[in-house]
């Protein structure tokens, strides 16, 4: 009988272990996530609305984003429960293969960021250290502290985010 739950915890450890294997590192920037992204980006409009709608000085979203991913997905929980729905975002979340509201909103803040710093490395190229050190002040210090990694991949994938911007835009 031991040996039969123990074959049993097995196999359920080796299937948990291998579907948490199917789903990409959505910590870094990959085609794999942001194609993910891509495809569920217009299910979660309503959700990161109601998301968003939690913070109201920009302050509060900047203490918010310096919190440990947990305490994030633990907030952004309790306030979709307060709103009613927890349970529809939830359904979208894992219907696209997200572990929580919060991994699909820091990859979109991390796409967004990794986009406008690649726009402002593009824009500091035409310019004078003089003024590439006057611009990189008054830009927003999380798009001037993004890793040239996220912006050589924004570089790298330049065409298929375009054309994604495109056909979104031509959409709505």
């Amino acid at each position: 009988m031991n040996a039969l739950k123990t074959v049993v915890l097995c196999w359920i450890f080796i299937i948990s272990f291998s579907q948490a294997q199917l789903l990409p590192n959505n910590a870094a920037l990959n085609v794999q996530s942001v194609q993910r992204w891509m495809q569920s980006n217009r299910d979660f409009t309503a959700v990161i609305e109601v998301v968003d709608s939690m913070f109201t000085l920009e302050e509060e979203l900047n203490s918010f984003d310096r919190l440990p991913v947990v305490e994030q997905d633990q907030k952004i929980n309790s306030y979709l429960q307060q709103q009613k729905m927890l349970e529809a975002a939830n359904e979208i979340a894992y219907q696209h293969g997200w572990k929580s509201v919060g991994e699909y909103r820091r990859l979109s803040t991390k796409l967004g960021n990794a986009i406008a710093a690649h726009f402002l490395d593009i824009k500091m190229r035409h310019l004078t250290i003089n003024e590439q050190q006057a611009l990189r002040k008054k830009s927003d210090p999380a798009i001037v502290a993004i890793p040239p990694a996220d912006i050589a991949f924004v570089k790298a994938n330049e065409v298929l985010l375009k054309n994604y911007i495109q056909a979104y835009a031509a959409r709505r």
